[in-house]
């Protein structure tokens, strides 16, 4: 069961983190980190998964009861590098699993006489996909490269985060456009437990890519300005 008053520390168990809140499975998942840790520290797992333990226990933190007093002053204090695999792994995590994840399970709860309805929601899925590709390639094929540039001081590329800032665009709209459609315009007839399956899975990866926006848009990009500008 979830406790927000729980502070996440180095020397717990794996375990006993994922036990406070079962939402963080999808932490893992996301940073490639397997199961079967047994009684591993969070130290040790981390370590084991070349993953900082500081900047973990930072995003188990915020994305289970964002307990961090100052999140700005806390991730300041953290490396920035930790968090570009974060956010590149993520864009694995959704491309490659949740949003085809998510797509088979839609095209298992119509049956054949809802075939117009059908293909009207996978066409606003597919589309909605597309979408979430190209901004997160965008990312990974320009973006965190330049990021890297400026931390490893090459000078090699000729941008400015600004130019990602102006056209970082909303992916999680059109979530909730579809989980309005899902939840208000089918038919009862359909598979209810399927479909709530399917709506819970949209509801958590909605909130997913809210803390994923979060950490771009709030810890990130500020990060990169200061670097652009040599202060840090």
């Amino acid at each position: 069961m979830q406790n927000i008053t729980i502070i996440f520390k180095k020397s717990m168990k794996m375990s006993e983190l994922i036990d406070a809140d079962y939402r963080l499975l999808l932490l893992l998942n996301r940073l490639n980190i397997s199961l079967g840790f047994g009684e591993k520290s969070v130290d040790a797992v981390c370590k084991e998964n070349g993953f900082d333990t500081d900047c973990f226990l930072f995003l188990a933190s915020y994305q289970s009861n964002k307990s961090i007093i100052n999140i700005e002053e806390a991730f300041g204090a953290l490396p920035l590098e930790p968090f570009l695999r974060y956010l590149k792994s993520s864009h694995s995590y959704f491309l490659e699993k949740r949003l085809p994840n998510i797509r088979r399970k839609l095209e298992l709860v119509f049956d054949t006489s809802e075939k117009r309805l059908k293909d009207v929601v996978l066409n606003f899925f597919d589309n909605y996909t597309k979408e979430v590709e190209e901004h997160m390639l965008y990312e990974d094929e320009v973006v965190f490269p330049y990021v890297y540039s400026l931390i490893n001081e090459s000078g090699e590329k000729k941008y400015s985060i600004n130019i990602f800032e102006q056209r970082h665009n909303d992916i999680e709209g059109k979530m909730n456009d579809l989980k309005q459609i899902l939840m208000k315009y089918l038919p009862g007839t359909i598979d209810q437990m399927l479909m709530v399956n399917i709506l819970t899975e949209l509801y958590m990866s909605e909130e997913e890519l809210e803390a994923h926006t979060f950490i771009e848009d709030s810890l990130v990009i500020p990060r990169v300005k200061e670097i652009e500008k040599g202060k840090i």
